[in-house]
């Protein structure tokens, strides 16, 4: 689509408006709301004053769209023809009889007989790449900004990702914003190139605060003040951002305010906290990318995130005061958000030929599986198929069912894990399935991400979980397997760079320790102080034997209480986790509240507290609404009550593993080490370290790790260094 052509799919932005709108009627008793939405939206667009042509494709309804929608689309259509001049499906200049004409429609329509003015962007945006100008417009926000708390000056990057993560982007041009009546877009033309742009933001952010749109994206192109002079690791106390110039993410802070929304666009922002509304970038440039689209479009969307950034971080700091989570945000989050950036940058190495190898000996497994599954069941046929193999399993080999339902039997894994004890067909499908996965998604999988450093540049996430937990993606590198010894070998293929060996800690059972600790339960903090093994002693307490004579299976089902219990497991899921009777897992649950009291105490008060407030707080303060809890439907509310229960654990266990990073990554800094942080596994970290500074990269993850949090037990952290990621772990 050219930057002046606004086309418009009318039955689309009629359905919207239909689900959007309030119910509105007309004299006639027909529900217009759908009508009246999509000609607001229609003006609010042709208002926006980018277009000069406007094209209303329109047939008058949609076959997959409801009776009244549709209904909704044929009166929207005959409202259009009304218009004089106007047709469909045609290119209609945007005149000011046009958007005349749209608002007497609308007022024909409306409730009140009046048009609302719709939110629109209303800065003049200034395009230039004349050096001179620039400066002038880089001192204007140094002038307008410096020393100012109150004021930030908004900037955001239009650029081109590479295919490979470790290549620098390809700048195209930044815009920038720090009053309401302009924004400016400067392309990398001449002298203006990324870096010229980057020193001159690095130079902005020792007097001005900075605010711009995923911040862990331009760090390619400038290292913030606050960042590069930082040599101390995370402080909750610290409430300098109060004064001092900081950066400001919108992104960060609109998630922390609602983290039930993982996907959050500048467009979401915009229409979440300035009521406007903001083309996609989806729409506006399909698949094209920056370099080849018009620079006015381009220019256009960039003035726009950069005012949107300018005018959405009040509102959104506001937010994060009232929510006592600016703490959260300036001293845990924004400089996590550098350092994910330099973790991406590392990358990891991995062995493409070791992979390789890997995929074969997996390959050799999966056929003896296969040769095995097909004798047992007499006849060869899909595995993978789960109508075939249930037909296999119970009607053909008359293995114990399910009720066969319309689609057939159930052949998932919780169903197959039941049978594999007593049939060793099951036992064989469950490996098969676990292994033809090891092979597609990481023997396989993995090879496409390997770049030309030989290294894997995954995605770090901190705007994704509910709970706060840092996410990886392409590829995920956090979901490497650990269950099975052919599983673990993956991590063969992942080496240090030379003269480096991998350091690798792990928090151990922290989760666990944070419930002791929230709970303030006496026994079970305790037997934190009394010895290392807790299922065993919780064996012990629970169903009163010495600890001496505790046998392996009572620790494994303690174990499988404990750790349930973190996750509020109901006795029928504890049932199913230990292939035990209802009764019998209940009965192990009621012996564990009776020794640990205060975890049922905590766990009552966690779904009180969640109820009166409408959300859970971790002890660093990140809320997590939890609105299922208000839910009429039963399962939905037991679901919220495990959720209040669980989130102030997890969401903890993330708060300290993020500060872990943070104390860790600043030490090794401060020293002036060349070892680096390079990944980051739910509960564990993996340092790339140089041979030299092994002892002390060792201790500082050990006393870093250790001291990220005061609990009334004590945290510990299991650490290993090896020539591999398996050696290590």
């Amino acid at each position: 689509m050219s930057d002046n052509k606004l086309l418009i799919d009318g039955a689309k932005l009629v359905r919207d408006a239909f689900y959007a709108m309030p119910d509105i009627y007309d004299e006639e008793g027909r529900h217009i709301g759908g009508v009246y939405g999509a000609l607001f939206r229609m003006k609010s667009l042709i208002d926006d004053g980018a277009y000069s042509v406007v094209t209303v494709n329109l047939e008058g309804g949609h076959e997959n769209y409801t009776e009244a929608v549709n209904s909704q689309a044929v009166l929207f259509k005959k409202v259009l023809a009304e218009i004089n001049g106007f047709e469909i499906d045609t290119d209609n200049e945007i005149t000011d009889d046009l958007k005349a004409a749209i608002n007497i429609a609308i007022q024909s329509l409306s409730p009140t007989g009046k048009v609302a003015e719709a939110p629109r962007f209303r800065h003049a945006l200034i395009i230039t790449s004349d050096l001179t100008e620039v400066e002038k417009i880089f001192q204007d926000a140094l002038d307008y900004g410096r020393d100012n708390a109150d004021r930030y000056v908004a900037y955001y990057f239009i650029a081109d990702r590479p295919f490979e993560k470790c290549s620098k982007r390809k700048t195209i041009g930044m815009s920038l914003c720090f009053g309401d009546d302009k924004a400016y877009y400067i392309p990398v033309s001449g002298f203006i190139t990324d870096s010229y742009l980057g020193e001159k933001l690095s130079h902005l952010s020792r007097s001005v605060n900075l605010s711009t749109f995923d911040i862990k994206e331009s760090y390619r192109v400038f290292t913030p003040y606050e960042i590069e002079t930082r040599d101390f690791g995370c402080d909750m106390a610290d409430k300098s951002y109060e004064g001092l110039p900081r950066c400001f993410d919108v992104l960060i802070g609109a998630y922390l305010i609602n983290p039930l929304k993982n996907d959050y666009e500048p467009w979401d922002v915009s229409s979440e906290y300035l009521k406007i509304p903001l083309q996609k970038k989806s729409d506006l440039f399909g698949k094209a990318s920056f370099e080849d689209s018009d620079e006015k479009t381009v220019a256009d969307y960039a003035g726009k995130v950069a005012y949107i950034c300018f005018a959405a971080v009040a509102l959104i700091r506001k937010k994060l005061v009232k929510a006592q989570m600016e703490g959260l945000f300036y001293n845990i989050e924004m400089p996590l958000s550098y350092i994910l950036y330099a973790m991406e940058r590392e990358g990891i190495i991995a062995k493409k030929e070791a992979l390789r190898e890997y995929g074969e000996k997996l390959s050799v497994r999966i056929e003896e599986l296969e040769k095995a599954i097909y004798e047992a069941a007499g006849v060869n046929f899909n595995i993978n198929s789960p109508k075939q193999l249930g037909e296999i399993l119970f009607e053909r080999l008359g293995l114990p069912a399910d009720k066969k339902t319309k689609s057939g039997y159930s052949t998932a894994a919780d169903v197959l894990e039941k049978l594999a004890p007593e049939h060793r067909i099951v036992a064989d499908i469950l490996e098969y399935r676990g292994l033809a996965k090891l092979k597609s998604t990481y023997a396989d999988g993995l090879s496409a991400f390997i770049e030309e450093d030989e290294r894997i540049h995954t995605s770090f996430n901190q705007t994704i979980t509910a709970t706060g937990r840092i996410s990886s993606t392409e590829p995920n590198l956090q979901n490497i397997p650990m269950r099975t010894e052919l599983g673990r070998l993956i991590r063969k293929v992942f080496v240090p760079g030379e003269g480096c060996v991998f350091t690798d800690a792990d928090y151990s059972q922290i989760e666990l320790r944070i419930l002791a600790h929230m709970s303030d339960d006496e026994g079970l903090i305790s037997a934190y102080h009394e010895g290392d093994d807790i299922h065993a002693i919780t064996a012990s307490k629970v169903f009163h034997v010495p600890f001496e004579e505790v046998t392996p299976l009572q620790r494994r089902n303690a174990k499988a209480v404990n750790f349930g219990i973190v996750y509020g497991i109901s006795s029928f899921g504890l049932s199913q986790d230990l292939s035990i009777s209802v009764s019998e897992a209940r009965e192990y649950m009621e012996k564990y509240f009776e020794t640990y009291p205060g975890v049922r105490a905590y766990q009552d008060n966690a779904i009180l507290d969640a109820k009166n407030k409408g959300y859970s707080v971790t002890l660093f303060g990140r809320r997590r609404p939890i609105p299922e809890l208000k839910a009429s439907n039963f399962n939905l509310k037991q679901f919220g009550e495990r959720v209040a229960m669980n989130a102030p654990i997890q969401g903890t266990a993330a708060d300290i593993m993020k500060i872990a990073m943070i104390n860790v990554f600043f030490k090794l800094k401060k020293e002036g080490l060349g070892s680096k942080l390079i990944l980051q596994i739910h509960d564990e970290l993996v340092i790339e370290t140089k041979l030299p500074e092994k002892d002390r990269v060792f201790a500082i993850l050990i006393e870093e790790m250790e001291k990220a949090a005061d609990l009334k037990v004590p945290m510990e952290v299991d650490c290993h260094t090896g020539s591999d990621w398996y050696e290590a772990k």
